[in-house]
């Protein structure tokens, strides 16, 4: 069986909130606020991923309940055990998990609770329970659920090292969010951070606490610790581009928009939409072009701006890497040149450009 905690840290689509601001990157989009919550995502991935030989996600048609479906014959095999070995609450648990692969909510949680009379604090199973409150949206439920599997894990030896705990205040600090006791959320997953530092999500999720607290420095530096552990991932990207947006710094901004849009799910096109209101690469190519004698940290940035919209020009990409070796600006130039081979592979200026910039930076 594979522990939830593994499960939690998978990349996945988000899901709205009950805030007015919503993400982008839900399946309902509203304008207010473009704050995007991974956590409650990663939750669903758990509840699906947590028998390990399951992996059927509970959005899928209800149809697949039935007896000719892969999740459905392991709950049938499943309970048959269970009905031999009723009082085997690890039996419970794999019946249960099955039952939540195979979007049976109830029955599972009628599993899982007979599960815990067996074991009052078995920390599996009460993950899962208060994993399906938080599907379902019941935040309070959830929230008792995360402050009991706390005090149970808190009260092992070695708990400071127990990632389970880690995840548990995690998906504490995720309901708090939800609940919009910001302040709460924050102290929990600091909590959890202080176990596992590098958890991506709970990285993300302190950085909606601080988003919705109107703390921005806070909200941009654990945005660039997530992009630092997943340099691909969209939410994060999407976030930080709008945070770029918004101070004026457009070529950093189209930047983060083409690696989120790139790396979003099919359904999502609010990177795309943001890149479209930047005009096309041809018109910032063609600035750059204007600019690159009389002005070269502006042209530089209509080149990154152009190259951003049409990853695939080669022009722009070149003139990029040309501009910022010419701005010192090494990293970048390698990078761009790096770029700039995967276009036009075997070209020599690119290749003695890269020589010469790396051993330059030596």
């Amino acid at each position: 069986m594979e522990d939830t905690h593994a499960a939690a840290e998978r990349p996945a689509d988000t899901i709205p909130s009950d805030d007015a601001a919503l993400s982008p990157f839900g399946p309902k989009a509203l304008p207010v606020d473009r704050g995007i919550k991974i956590a409650t995502a990663a939750v669903l991935v758990a509840l699906v991923a947590v028998g390990g030989y399951l992996a059927w996600s509970i959005y899928g048609n209800a149809q697949l309940a039935t007896t000719q479906s892969p999740s459905a014959r392991a709950v049938a095999n499943l309970a048959a055990i269970v009905a031999k070995s009723p009082n085997v609450a690890a039996a419970r648990i794999t019946l249960a998990e099955a039952m939540i692969a195979n979007d049976q909510l109830d029955d599972a949680i009628v599993e899982l609770q007979a599960a815990l009379k067996l074991e009052k604090d078995n920390a599996v199973a009460l993950t899962d329970i208060g994993l399906i409150a938080m599907q379902r949206g019941e935040w309070k439920t959830a929230e008792d659920d995360w402050t009991h599997l706390i005090q149970v894990l808190g009260s092992a030896e070695m708990s400071s090292k127990d990632a389970r705990l880690a995840d548990a205040y995690y998906y504490l600090g995720t309901t708090y969010v939800e609940e919009k006791r910001y302040e709460d959320a924050v102290a929990n997953l600091k909590k959890s951070l202080s176990i596992k530092r590098d958890s991506s999500p709970a990285h993300y999720m302190l950085a909606t606490a601080y988003q919705r607290l109107g703390l921005a420095d806070m909200q941009k530096q654990e945005l660039l610790i997530v992009v630092a552990f997943d340099p691909k991932q969209a939410q994060a990207n999407y976030d930080l581009g709008l945070i770029a947006l918004k101070s004026g710094d457009v070529a950093q901004a189209a930047e983060y928009f083409r690696t989120a849009a790139d790396n979003a799910p099919a359904s999502i096109t609010a990177p795309k939409d943001e890149l479209a209101k930047l005009g096309t690469a041809v018109d910032h190519l063609a600035t750059a072009q204007r600019l690159k004698a009389s002005s070269p940290a502006k042209a530089l940035s209509e080149a990154r701006i152009a190259a951003a919209l049409d990853p695939a020009n080669a022009d722009a990409v070149k003139l990029v890497a040309e501009l910022a070796e010419q701005q010192k600006d090494t990293q970048r130039a390698i990078n761009a040149w790096e770029r700039y081979l995967e276009l036009v592979p075997g070209d020599k200026t690119a290749t003695d450009a890269i020589k010469r910039l790396g051993a330059n930076a030596k």
